[in-house]
């Protein structure tokens, strides 16, 4: 009997573990998603800023101690001071067109794969943004070996933009959940997506400044790549798809395609709630939020690398790290209260 017993009680742990396994869906792609494109954020800019300061004979201390201008006398001439400010301005520009060359065709082509997704699945939008950071972080390592033009970093941002980059991914992800949950668990299946999200934050940004620090800016991307190049294997190979076959199989509508368009203007003028000024304050608040959050993102770390901070890049590892945690923590009390 107490053989049979301890059967029945591992039979009953593996059926748990296996169903808590198959719960299990998307969480895997955020996670590494994140980690990829949070990742990144600091690491470019540092990158930048380093290159346009070497190109204007001005040099960082990045790895010798936790100070970033070991090197650069504390009793700075005007001349130094200008070359600096030039520096900063020039990084904060080109950071500027690094969003924008992301960002820009990235919002319209949301437009078409968000609607094009109804019909042709879930898990072939998810891949796209996923690729199109690989081959980002495929083009930056190209120009890290080779020290090419930082110019070509734009080039790598338009790629990944047309690929759907981050508005895409919250499409998919979201419209994912939406088709394998209900109603009732869908605001804590959600809840655990974001937690996802902020664990991977906070690892990755941990991770940026050690990594910075101890082997410079090509093992950065060359993690990068290899983890989203696994999420992409993880969407085609393991991921099941959340959209029936028959709605997939009787549709012939095109990527590009005005029905798209006009599916998006329909959820403006007939809203489901018919209060129509409600989700107009809805996504008015969300840009500006998210302007704020990438203009507060793309400054900060160009005014910490140099005086009076002079941060070095595992210091600022640590602040965005805990900038993330209390971001993460005023969500998850936001949620509850």
């Amino acid at each position: 009997m107490t053989e049979e017993s301890n059967s029945l009680e591992e039979d009953k742990t593996c059926d748990k573990a296996e169903h808590c396994m198959n719960k299990i869906t998307v969480e895997p792609v955020i996670f590494c998603y994140a980690f990829g494109i949070i990742l990144h954020v600091p690491v470019i800019q540092q990158y930048i800023h380093r290159r346009i300061a070497e190109e204007k004979g001005i040099i960082y201390n990045t790895t010798a101690s936790m100070s970033n201008c070991d090197s650069i006398p504390a009793s700075r001439n005007l001349e130094t001071l200008k070359l600096q400010k030039e520096v900063q301005s020039e990084a904060s520009f080109m950071q500027l067109g690094l969003v924008f060359s992301a960002s820009a065709p990235s919002l319209l082509v949301a437009l078409f794969l968000g609607a094009w997704s109804d019909r042709a699945g879930r898990r072939r939008v998810m891949g796209l943004p996923i690729f199109g950071s690989a081959i980002e972080s495929a083009i930056i390592l190209w120009v890290i070996y080779f020290n090419l033009p930082i110019q070509m970093l734009l080039l790598a941002g338009f790629i990944n933009g047309i690929c759907g980059f981050f508005p895409t991914m919250v499409l998919a992800v979201f419209s994912y959940m939406a088709d394998i949950t209900e109603e009732s668990q869908r605001a804590f299946r959600l809840g655990i997506i974001e937690a996802t999200a902020f664990i991977s934050g906070m690892l990755s940004h941990l991770s940026s400044g050690w990594l910075i620090n101890k082997t410079g800016y090509k093992a950065p991307y060359m993690m990068i790549f290899f983890i989203h190049t696994f999420a992409l294997f993880y969407v085609v190979l393991k991921l099941p798809e959340s959209r029936a076959k028959h709605l997939m199989e009787k549709s012939n509508v095109k990527v590009f395609s005005l029905h798209h368009i006009r599916v998006v203007i329909y959820i403006f003028t007939n809203p489901r709630s018919g209060e129509r000024w409600r989700m107009c304050i809805l996504m008015l608040t969300s840009g500006l939020m998210i302007v704020s959050s990438i203009g507060f993102g793309s400054v900060i770390v160009l005014y910490a690398i140099d005086r009076p901070l002079c941060c070095n890049s595992i210091l600022i590892g640590y602040y965005l790290a805990t900038s993330f945690f209390v971001q993460a923590v005023g969500a998850v009390l936001g949620l509850k209260f």
